[in-house]
């Protein structure tokens, strides 16, 4: 059941190499181009029982309609966004890649015509069909890059809105969060439309190479035994093994359906952005009449994701204070735990329909007979806890008051061996000398809270911050950011002209912001070395790939000079900043500093480039007939020059050539 235990943790080997920092962040930076050289990490899963159950029955009993619920939301009336209102939410991005003129006889072009008339009519239908089911969907504007939202981490708060919707997000963090779980019932079945289906597990598995217990496990919860039975085998899960073993009742789980999706990658790169941990994702299919795992709870919180059919899920109080927000998750729990406790939730989920639950509550659910479940569960917020800070803090802050305070370079008292232990003097001198010793440490302990620990807060809080960077997904972006980015902005091999075309090259008045406002984080490196100055690293998520900790973390060495540069851009996100605003000496070493950061796909400008082609282009272009100058008249006016719009009149030029 847990997103991040499973889609994670399974990892049987870390990767171990220290960060890598190949590139340093200055404004006396020579070379145009830098590359990071990563080394890439994998492990291999266990393998499990590879036999099948063939008494396949579900454990539970169909439920009575006087089930009770802690928290049950009334069904949600989702507005539906109209066309009229989303003029504004579909800005017209120019097309992928440049188009080219194809000359052809007017007999041949007029079998053309007919054909794609007759095509067009039969697309059209079709889009009207799948308009109206995406019009459906509250997440079709977020899916399609239609929210109006700047800055990251209010889009993650947005998303995660309308995930818990009708519940506000301030109401659930202030009531409900890590506190009791919460049950949303919409009767909208298409609410999660376009985030994944039962389709998409069959193209996963036929279009890329699926590892049992790595990337995917089928598993099963014998009735009979009350045990999880794992039905893998080992190497490559193949579609035609893992669709008959569905048949005979073994559930699917995706491991790291986020690889191979680009919505769940989407939904959780979002996220992770407002949450500020990692977030991580499980797919779970479950065939009618069928249960996959035994009772148990989890180290993570869990948000439940109905997309498609129908699951009964009962949910179980923590039973002691030991399992209130533990820090790991149980094994698999006894059916006789459970049997005579009262859930707290008891409910059949329907697809739009949303369960959260803190870590700690005991759950489990199964299918009944007339429909198959298919749900995601979104996981967070694993080892982000007060003491995981404290134990990055504490150590800190006694290293610093040893450092710059004689009180805690003092020996302890003579003899206080004889009065602490399991086994020590217990008369009244002993009695006293404790009692003086504690007292000692008391005061210590208060002065190491007033004086050394608010110094070493922020270097605590970037630790974790670095765990975050390497844990977390690399941005996905949007068209619009592929096009203002290193991703598509600037050179790309022109077969036409047989070279390289599309140069670009920031300017002075280049207005650049941060990609996301958790991409880099810049921090003080813990170093021994003395005399040594270059301890400022900056880390960053734009060059993590979509397995969990395949390379190293990403680094750039910061120099102190630049720091001011870089705190303008933290500062000011998400508005833009120009290049020659920027608290540098020379504009060499302005434009310098943010090469560094474009190449690394840190920072991306407000408008595309305009290019700066050779000589043979610029001949070229004044041969362009008048239409197409006026149509760029608009852009040059700016300084602005569509690099699509560019190409595809150097194509027509060709051809007119020819």
């Amino acid at each position: 059941m847990s997103g991040l235990t499973s889609a994670f943790a399974r990892y049987s080997e870390e990767v171990t190499a220290s960060p890598l920092t190949d590139t340093v962040l200055s404004a006396s930076r020579k070379r145009k181009r830098v590359s990071m050289t990563t080394t890439n990490g994998h492990s291999n899963g266990n393998q499990t029982n590879k036999t099948r159950s063939k008494s396949l029955q579900p454990l539970l009993p169909i439920p009575e309609t006087n089930g009770q619920s802690k928290i049950i939301e009334k069904p949600s009336t989702v507005k539906k966004i109209k066309k009229s209102e989303t003029k504004f939410l579909s800005p017209a991005y120019p097309t992928p890649y440049p188009q080219r003129r194809v000359v052809v006889s007017e007999s041949c072009q007029s079998q053309i015509e007919k054909a794609t008339s007759e095509e067009s009519d039969e697309d059209d239908e079709d889009e009207d069909d799948d308009d109206d089911v995406e019009d459906d969907s509250p997440l079709s504007a977020w899916l399609h890059d239609h929210v109006p939202i700047e800055d990251s981490t209010l889009l993650g708060e947005h998303l995660f809105g309308l995930l818990i919707d009708p519940t506000p997000v301030k109401e659930f963090m202030k009531k409900t969060w890590q506190r009791e779980p919460l049950l949303v019932q919409r009767k909208q079945s298409t609410y999660y439309n376009g985030l994944f289906s039962t389709g998409d597990i069959d193209d996963i598995l036929r279009d890329n190479k699926l590892e049992y217990s790595e990337n995917i496990d089928l598993t099963f919860y014998n009735p009979t035994t009350f045990k999880k039975e794992r039905h893998n085998q080992e190497g490559r899960a193949r579609p035609a093994v893992v669709w008959d073993a569905y048949n005979e009742g073994c559930s699917v789980r995706i491991l790291n359906p986020h690889t191979y999706s680009t919505s769940v990658w989407k939904l959780l790169s979002t996220l992770q952005e407002y949450f500020g941990s990692l977030v991580g994702a499980n797919t779970y299919l479950t065939p009618p009449g069928s249960q996959g795992f035994a009772p148990h709870y989890d180290d993570i919180d869990a948000f439940i994701l109905q997309l498609e059919g129908k699951k009964h899920w009962r949910v179980y109080n923590p039973l002691n204070d030991d399992e209130v927000l533990p820090l790991k998750s149980s094994h698999d729990l006894d059916k006789s735990v459970v049997d005579n406790v009262k859930p707290c939730i008891d409910v059949v989920l329907e697809a739009g329909d949303l369960l959260y639950m803190p870590r700690g509550y005991i759950h489990q659910g199964y299918t009944l007979d007339d429909a198959h479940s298919l749900h995601l569960t979104v996981s967070c917020y694993q080892q982000h806890t007060w003491g995981d800070l404290f134990k990055i803090l504490l150590p800190k802050a006694v290293d610093y008051a040893m450092n710059t305070n004689v009180k805690f370079r003092r020996g302890v008292p003579m003899g206080y061996l004889n009065h602490f232990g399991l086994i020590h003097n217990t008369n009244k001198l002993a009695m006293k000398k404790r009692a003086k010793f504690h007292a000692t440490c008391h005061r210590l302990l208060d002065e190491l809270l007033r004086e050394s620990v608010p110094i070493q807060m922020d270097n605590s809080v970037d630790e974790m911050a670095q765990k975050f960077m390497h844990d977390a997904l690399p941005p996905m972006l949007t068209a619009e950011e592929q096009l203002t980015t290193i991703q598509e902005q600037g050179e790309r091999w022109n077969s036409d002209l047989n070279r390289v075309s599309n140069v670009v090259e920031l300017q002075p008045d280049s207005r650049v912001r941060l990609l996301r406002r958790h991409c880099l984080r810049v921090a003080e490196q813990d170093n021994s070395a003395e005399n040594d100055e270059d301890n400022i690293v900056a880390y960053y998520t734009t060059d993590n790939g979509r397995v969990y900790h395949d390379r190293p973390l990403s680094t750039l060495g910061v120099d102190k000079e630049t720091l001011p540069a870089l705190e303008l851009l933290f500062t000011s996100y998400p508005e833009y900043v120009s290049i020659d605003s920027l608290p540098l000496t020379t504009i060499e070493d302005k434009i310098a500093f943010v090469s560094t950061l474009y190449e690394k796909g840190l920072v991306r400008t407000e408008y595309e480039l305009a290019h700066s082609d050779d000589e043979d282009e610029s001949d070229s272009d004044d041969d362009d007939d008048d239409d197409d100058d006026d149509d760029d008249d608009g852009e040059e006016e700016n300084g602005l020059v569509s690099k699509r719009q560019k190409v595809r009149n150097e194509s027509t030029d060709d051809d007119d050539d020819d």
